[in-house]
């Protein structure tokens, strides 16, 4: 009997909601983007957000059942997000960034550093292809996202708080790509909340 049978049998009304998930991913494999321009994809305004100096009042009833360390990963569930999707390359089974990506990381430490982000949070999602283990590309994942945070930390400045990490593995392989495709070893950047 499943969890949902269980609740329902015992007589527990259950309220679900569903999640609306807009991401528009925007790859970048044939070009760097410039700084300005990831900036403006990952930091413009989005429709319904709330103007920078409005402040907003809720209400919340119990408490939150998320721990920090899942935050990250709802973060932009539940509204319009911009992704910047770059194919940050490592060296093999390694989280080591290779010299032919850094020309991209050098853009996002350029952006995080101009006066009009300086007090933006972003966050940074490993990506890998399908080949190997579920658990293991997990934790490869999250190591070269945490490879791209130390990359941005010690090259650019850039506080640690500022970058959260999430390590995503196999799980999320671009539309209508073949899973074990080398378009699906990247690194994602989002902006954080």
């Amino acid at each position: 009997m499943t969890i949902l049978k269980t609740i329902a049998c015992c007589g527990i009304g259950l309220i679900v909601t569903g999640t609306v998930i807009a991401e528009d991913v925007k790859m970048f494999s044939d070009r760097t983007p410039s700084a300005a321009e990831m900036g403006e994809l990952l930091f413009s305004k989005q429709p319904g957000s709330t103007p920078g100096n409005v402040k907003m009042r809720s209400i919340s009833f119990g408490k939150s059942k998320s721990t920090p360390e899942e935050l990250p990963e709802l973060a932009g569930k539940n509204q319009a997000t911009s992704i910047v999707g770059l194919p940050i390359k490592f060296a093999y089974n390694s989280a080591e960034v290779m010299e032919e990506s850094k020309p991209f990381l050098n853009e996002i430490g350029k952006m995080l550093a101009l006066p009009e982000y300086m007090g933006e949070k972003l966050i940074i999602e490993g990506h890998t292809d399908a080949a190997g283990s579920d658990s293991y590309n997990k934790q490869l994942s999250e190591k070269r996202a945490q490879a791209v945070k130390v990359y941005l930390k010690d090259n650019f400045n850039v506080s640690a708080n500022r970058l959260l990490v999430i390590g995503v593995g196999e799980s999320q392989s671009l539309p209508d790509s073949n899973p074990y495709s080398a378009l699906n070893r990247r690194v994602q950047f989002r902006k954080a909340p």
